[in-house]
């Protein structure tokens, strides 16, 4: 039976923890699956800073056994009961704060994934090799952050501040998050996820074998490569699989998926045997990954992106028979034209946060606005919702994306009150 991924809030005596979500250096118990027997057990978590926990419900309770809860299989997405509060009902100044927390928890977690990442390729630049033990970890926690950190949150942490990032464990762990994300919007089974995980993490290993010369013009000038050079730089996933087959033993499946991970499905990718057409579901999360990845960063000397601009770039990408449409389109329905905690200035000049999707209207979701045309600061958000406007003197729309920080998104009085970060390693 498969574990299922609860609030702390949520556990009860009997249920038996097969997981936690903190490292077991932060954990105050020995071992991170047992029963729970007394109430002590579970407030010592509580001021561990854990958030969540998977449960054992074939060695436990249940918590279907419980009635109003909020559950999530691991693995899956949200089962939802008869929850607490819908963020929806909330006054905008209280939903902004939780917007605020939401993103200050994924920016914890992006910089706990970002050392668990840079350890695996640390490790390959002074060894030599690939430490599968690590490259399983980092996966396992990448994992846990999908699950229990707000989707959009954590996309938008991991967007942020790429422009011109070529530092290679970056773009694994937001490529690795993001193909992760895509596979648990599918239902992916443990397996399934975690050869997805490892694919991409590590699909651009082979890259470290590569001259730094043709590295650094490809990734600032690519049309400067010699017909020779460009070949080189196209073998790099044959150069990943090689490695991977000489250092530790992965699974053909998943080898597979990385040598095909510019295979795009009119034919124009590489390396040349790669056929798009015949790729699997798992192959085109990948590639449509790491395609957004390099597109807000600016690889190849292209001009970087903005999340918003990517994603209308890869539904072009997709319109055109390149990308995959219903995985494209399943991206975007997830984290939208606009996603959640995106600044953005309307035709008002007004500046605002974006509160909630529209899934009929991605180009017009919810928003708070946080400014006044004149810039300053409003004495009392106010929300919008930019699809249903009716009675309006002026039709609000947005105009611009703009930095997080011209929202002030992450007030103090918001930080004071954030829960515990999130630890985000197995042991």
């Amino acid at each position: 039976m498969p574990t299922k991924l609860v609030l702390l809030e949520q556990l009860r005596l009997g249920m038996y923890v097969a997981r936690l979500d903190v490292s077991w250096i932060r954990s105050p118990f020995l071992r991170h699956s047992f029963l729970i027997r007394k109430q002590a057990q579970i407030d010592r978590l509580r001021r561990a800073g854990v958030q969540a926990v998977e449960i054992d419900p074939h060695r436990g309770l249940d918590v279907d056994d419980l009635p109003g809860q909020i559950h999530q299989e691991a693995g899956g997405g949200p089962a939802v009961g008869q929850a607490a509060t819908p963020l929806a009902a909330l006054a905008p100044h209280t939903r902004l704060a939780r917007l605020a927390e939401e993103y200050a928890h994924a920016k914890i977690a992006r910089q706990q994934l970002e050392q668990a990442v840079q350890s695996v390729y640390s490790s390959i630049a002074e060894q030599g090799t690939i430490d599968s033990r690590l490259a399983e970890e980092a996966v396992q926690e990448i994992r846990i952050a999908a699950r229990t950190v707000s989707n959009s949150a954590l996309f938008m942490a991991l967007s942020q501040y790429r422009s011109g990032d070529a530092q290679l464990s970056r773009h694994a762990l937001a490529t690795c998050t993001l193909a992760l994300i895509l596979g648990q919007s599918y239902g992916f089974d443990p397996r399934q996820l975690n050869e997805l995980g490892t694919a991409a993490l590590l699909h651009d290993v082979g890259l470290m074998e590569i001259a730094p010369p043709i590295l650094a013009r490809c990734a600032s000038t690519s049309f400067l490569l010699t017909e020779r050079e460009r070949r080189q730089f196209q073998s790099h996933p044959r150069l990943t699989v090689r490695i991977l087959e000489r250092d530790a033993g992965f699974e053909a499946s998943m080898l597979h998926l990385i040598n095909e991970h510019h295979a795009l499905l009119d034919g124009t990718g590489y390396p040349p045997e790669t056929r798009g057409e015949f790729t699997s579901a798992r192959t085109r999360m990948l590639v449509i990954a790491d395609r957004y990845d390099e597109m807000i960063i600016g690889f190849g000397g292209a001009t970087p992106l903005a999340p918003h601009q990517a994603l209308q770039r890869l539904y072009r990408e997709a319109q055109e028979g390149r990308l995959d449409r219903d995985i494209v389109s399943r991206l975007i329905k997830s984290v939208g034209i606009y996603p959640v905690h995106s600044c953005v200035k309307l035709n008002t000049r007004e500046v605002a946060v974006v509160a909630d999707l529209n899934p009929a209207r991605l180009h017009r979701p919810v928003v708070i606005i946080t400014h006044e045309p004149d810039g300053s600061s409003c004495p009392t958000p106010r929300m919008v919702d930019l699809a249903h406007q009716e009675g309006t003197d002026r039709e609000r729309r947005i105009d611009s994306v703009l930095d997080l920080d011209a929202c002030s998104v992450e007030p103090a009085h918001v930080t004071d009150q954030a829960t515990p970060p999130l630890g985000l390693a197995y042991s």
